[in-house]
């Protein structure tokens, strides 16, 4: 159903003139809505302000007050039907027409997405982002910075440690699956004995939160090698706590002992 819907906006937008579809794509780009950042981006692009006039008479966005779209699903039409140097040319310009010194994030986030190849400033830039949006307590927010971040990332290893503090921010987010996709992907060869000891652990509290602590004995009574010496008894025997107060005895009873097995 949504995508029939999709595609019939797709075909509205294919009769607007150039500058409406590239007036469309830049509030397609720039989810909050503000029309002031919205115009200085059109401005750096060279869209006439009769632009705005296609896209409101053809039913598709409003401008009055606030950037709105008439249909939720005509944002994903517009951005998914745009060519990516096209998406990159709007997000470079709504970057440079967002104040680094008033939303820095924001910033980063359209210079990210504007970038055709991994570049470590702007990888750094979207790790510090994201630690500002954890501090608030966006970890959703923060996980979608550090995802980027790790796109973006030259080094294989440096890579891997952000891809893994992503699937760490997606978990604490409550996005379990995207957590686990993120960790399947991580190159675990790149990490050190000490981080692949944490993706270890992540994937047991992943298991642990999806399964009500079903599967949590037989991936803590055969712990990757290494792991209960590089985390240290005093960070797994909480979680083993937890696991045995939250599974019933016989859950254990069928997996062993994992508290004696990891803090052996």
């Amino acid at each position: 159903m949504s995508s029939g819907i999709e595609q019939s906006f797709t075909r509205r937008l294919a009769r607007l003139p150039l500058d409406a579809r590239r007036l469309l794509l830049l509030a397609a780009a720039e989810p909050v809505g503000d029309p002031a950042l919205l115009w200085r981006a059109a401005q750096q692009l060279g869209i006439a302000e009769t632009a705005a006039h296609a896209v409101e008479s053809e039913g598709l966005l409003t401008l009055d007050g606030a950037v709105a779209f008439r249909h939720p699903l005509v944002r994903s039409a517009i951005y998914g039907a745009a060519e990516p140097s096209a998406r990159r040319e709007a997000h470079r310009a709504l970057a440079d027409a967002t104040d680094p010194e008033i939303n820095p994030d924001r910033r980063a986030w359209h210079r990210a997405q504007a970038a055709a190849v991994p570049d470590e400033e702007l990888a750094g830039e979207l790790e510090r982002s994201a630690a500002r949006a954890q501090a608030r307590g966006g970890f959703a927010a923060a996980a979608a910075f550090l995802e980027r971040a790790a796109t973006l990332t030259p080094d294989s290893a440096r890579r891997s440690q952000r891809v893994l503090a992503a699937a760490q921010t997606k978990f604490r987010a409550g996005a379990l699956d995207d957590a686990l996709g993120l960790l399947s992907s991580t190159d675990t060869g790149a990490l050190d004995e000490l981080d692949r000891a944490r993706a270890e652990l992540l994937r047991t509290q992943i298991t642990f939160a999806s399964t009500h602590g079903r599967d949590a004995p037989k991936m803590f009574s055969a712990p990757p090698a290494g792991s209960g010496r590089c985390l240290g008894r005093s960070r797994v025997r909480p979680i083993l706590r937890l696991c045995r107060r939250r599974c019933s005895p016989d859950v254990w009873r069928r997996g062993g002992s994992p508290i004696d097995v990891a803090l052996a």
